[in-house]
């Protein structure tokens, strides 16, 4: 009976030690930066920051069809005269992203990728109501400041070689 009492015990320390070490392993994982993020910064073209904090132009035009559908909250009819805008306008941008990540055609494909942003505001512009499109571009400008200040802080952060600035600390 001794022994069945100590088993029970040592069996019932066991599991709870692991248990505890599953819940320790996802509590601290959750709290670390995707790794496979950062793995990815470190196999661009052009070293582990080169390139880095590129804007994403492609999201703009995604996120200015969220905010056009979710945000402005324009009618069905208005939306399906704009998908063709930003079908073929996110299509030309993707068309350009490979251009962009090539250091000798960034600056031409920037300015082509801008070419076709303002096109779709354009376009925008003749089946929005001056309303929408004012909320719209309202919008808009709150997403590429945020976008920007996500890029600087990356920027900032990757300044040293290290993120958290750590002082080297310390004598030789």
């Amino acid at each position: 009976m001794k022994m069945k009492q100590k088993f029970l015990t040592i069996g019932a320390i066991a599991v709870i030690a692991i248990v505890g070490l599953f819940v320790f392993e996802h509590a601290t994982s959750a709290q670390r930066p995707d790794r496979n993020a950062q793995g990815e910064r470190g196999n661009r073209q052009g070293g582990g920051r080169g390139g880095g904090g590129m804007m994403n132009y492609a999201s703009l035009v995604d996120n200015s069809w969220l905010d056009l559908t979710f945000g402005v909250k324009v009618d069905d009819e208005t939306l399906v005269k704009a998908r063709p805008i930003y079908q073929v306008s996110r299509d030309e941008v993707m068309m350009k992203m490979e251009a962009l990540r090539q250091p000798d055609t960034r600056e031409t494909a920037t300015k082509e990728i801008q070419a076709i942003l303002k096109d779709v505001n354009t376009s925008l512009k003749e089946i929005l109501t001056e309303e929408e499109m004012a909320k719209l571009s309202e919008l808009t400008k709150k997403r590429v400041t945020e976008m920007q200040q996500r890029t600087n802080r990356w920027r900032r952060g990757g300044e040293g070689g290290r993120r958290g600035g750590g002082g080297g600390g310390g004598s030789q």
